[in-house]
């Protein structure tokens, strides 16, 4: 059942004092699962025993959607190991996955992790270059990977890369090279049944334990080279048993379903669907995420994790087609929203909207707002975003279109999540209260977030200077982040601490707040705020093409290319007036005096945003110093 917003009034809590009375028992309820649990392979498998022929995992990689049950699940784990035992893979050895979100990402990552194996993952979206940093720096030894693409990426590595010796192939139908160091994966499954070396993984499987190291995960590298987060079970499994069961946003229930959306190379996605498996609720995997509406009115999912991009992307796709509609359909619209927003507003200050209020949104709902939800399936209950910040003005659309979408915080470091909104705890603009023996504190000289817990690594793979800097003297780890909390523990993000532009006036100003403030707009893709000790702020703008190109036609605005279509002086004045509409409620200093449009969108592959989409501010301003400089020059 979809959520619904008509009765949603959350609560008033302080969160960071109720977790603090019931810290003592928490501790125990935790260690509880850690006892039970151990390793993250072993919970799976007795679930499997709970469960048996129950669906635990379906995917649609060759048009059809094929389902895994737990039965099914588990023996393939064991025929990996044993593949890799019989290939001569040892304990502790390193084990990589360079592929988009399939069953056999996580099959193959609980198959290696079943015999100690320590996995390491690689975004799908990774160049060659940025593969081969990652497999030399951990030294990995198999690499599974996913389709043509990735593989195309992977075979020359097995000459440039001295520690790799096998690729193992997902995707039937990938061409392949004539290459003993190469198989398909059914082949290699065929291999671990053949000989199956069950008794000896259960033997390495009760040597196993929580302080295990169980996978390495790179940041992706926004300031500077990924460095490698150390994970142990137990960091990984905090955040399963934190979001799934002991938060008063517990919205995990047996037999629900979750589309894994987010890439599962970052760690979000991969707590959050070991939270999933640790409920006995099933996984829908989306691998093309240009197909994810039709991955979401297929699968229906209760609960999804998403990156912001979707939502803005729905947000501006709904508004766009709204813009041509007729007029009557426009006005329909946009009585619905305004009827939703004075309902809502009332819900959130936890004030029970009137009888004849509740009507017009029954019927607001019947007319319009019910199609919005449509989008997202008939099932939900619980939509969650990660990764970057969503703006508020977008959170508080769909809930008054009876969707909630709620947000966290956390990072690669910290398994990630630090705090969490909720159904029954959330406030727009934050990212929620501190999850359950999490501690978060503020530093009173800088203002940045530093946090201790369970779910926070110990290190940095063999980088024992970057470790050090990582934490406070007093064993705090420093996040980079400033922020705030309110009077009820919700925690709320101001910027990061290397962000921070210091104009030539001495004025601090926050660029991500300018810059989530814009990019709600749907003529805006990117936003890159500069002004590090310049006079005023300027900013770098990737216009959205598709939504700039159908109004400049519209307009009757005619254009041989883009850098013809930025030159038009019609154009400069539209996105001119957005900016000053934007940017109205800011103050003088953090207003946007000068900006420039840019011609070619940003991409990992150009270098400018990293695999979890966030914008590598050190390289846009190297790359487009001279565009920078311009803006500056009188």
């Amino acid at each position: 059942m979809a959520y619904d917003t008509l009765k949603a009034i959350p609560p008033r809590i302080n969160y960071t004092e109720k977790y603090k009375k019931e810290r003592s028992e928490l501790e125990k309820d935790f260690q509880k699962h850690l006892d039970e649990w151990q390793t993250t392979p072993v919970m799976v498998v007795n679930f499997s025993k709970k469960y048996k022929d129950l669906p635990a995992m379906h995917h649609k990689p060759y048009g059809e959607w094929e389902t895994f049950s737990w039965n099914q699940m588990t023996e393939i784990m064991f025929a990996v190991a044993s593949a890799l035992l019989n290939a001569g893979i040892k304990e502790e050895d390193k084990i990589g996955i360079f592929s988009g979100n399939r069953a056999e990402w996580h099959l193959s990552d609980l198959g290696a992790q079943l015999m100690r194996c320590v996995v390491v993952p690689i975004y799908a979206t990774n160049t060659e270059e940025e593969a081969a940093y990652i497999i030399n720096d951990a030294g990995i030894k198999v690499l599974f990977v996913g389709r043509q693409v990735h593989y195309d990426k992977a075979y020359p590595l097995l000459d440039k890369c001295p520690s790799l010796e096998k690729i193992v192939v997902f995707h039937r139908g990938t061409k392949i090279h004539a290459d003993k160091r190469v198989i398909m994966w059914d082949d290699f499954l065929a291999e671990g049944r053949k000989s199956p070396r069950k008794n000896d993984i259960e033997e390495i499987m009760k040597k196993a334990t929580y302080d295990d190291i169980s996978e390495i995960i790179y940041t992706s590298g926004t300031t500077g080279e990924p460095k490698g987060a150390v994970h142990t079970h137990k960091t990984m499994m905090h955040n399963a048993w934190g979001v799934g069961r002991y938060t008063e946003a517990n919205c995990f229930y047996e037999g629900d379903t979750s589309m894994c959306m987010l890439p599962l190379t970052h760690v979000l996605e991969g707590s959050w669907s070991l939270g999933i498996l640790s409920m006995g609720m099933q996984l829908y995997y989306c691998e093309d995420h240009n197909e994810v509406l039709q991955y979401l009115s297929e699968a229906n999912p209760s609960v999804m994790n998403a990156a912001p991009r979707l939502f803005e992307k729905i947000y501006s796709t709904l508004y766009t087609g709204i813009r041509d509609a007729s007029p009557m359909k426009q006005k329909l619209f946009h009585w619905s929203v305004k009827i939703g927003k004075q309902h809502g507003d009332l819900v959130l200050a936890g004030i029970q909207p009137g009888a004849f209020l509740t009507l017009k949104r029954k019927i607001a709902d019947k007319l319009v707002l019910h199609k919005v939800r449509a989008l997202f399936g008939t099932n939900f209950h619980h939509l969650n975003y990660g990764g970057a910040p969503l703006n508020q003005e977008i959170e508080k659309f769909f809930f008054y279109c009876g969707v909630l979408i709620t947000g966290g915080y956390g990072l690669t470091e910290t398994s990630p999540v630090l705090t969490m909104n909720g159904p029954h705890c959330f406030k727009f603009g934050s990212v929620g209260p501190a999850a359950p023996l999490v501690d978060i504190r503020i530093d009173p000289e800088t203002g940045e977030i530093q946090a201790k817990g369970p779910n926070v690594v110990k290190e940095y793979y063999k980088k024992p200077e970057a470790t050090k800097e990582a934490f406070t003297e007093d064993g705090w780890f420093r996040t980079g982040d400033i922020g705030r909390f309110d009077e009820d523990g919700y925690l709320y993000i101001t910027d990061r601490l290397k962000d921070l532009i210091i104009t030539s006036g001495g004025k601090n100003i926050a660029p991500q707040l300018i810059e989530t403030l814009m990019a709600e707009d749907h003529f805006i893709e990117y936003i890159a705020v500069v002004g590090d000790g310049k006079k005023y702020v300027s900013a770098l703008i990737v216009p959205s093409y598709e939504n700039l190109e159908a109004w400049a036609s519209k307009e009757g605005i005619t254009f041989a290319n883009r850098a013809e279509l930025l030159k038009n002086p019609q154009v400069i004045k539209f996105y001119e007036h957005i900016i000053e509409k934007r940017q109205q409620n800011l103050g003088q200093v953090e207003r946007i005096k000068k900006f420039t449009l840019l011609e070619h969108e940003f991409s990992q592959e150009t270098g400018e945003i990293t695999p979890t989409m966030k914008v590598k501010r050190k390289v846009v301003k190297e790359k487009y110093k001279d565009l920078i400089d311009a803006m500056y020059a009188e």
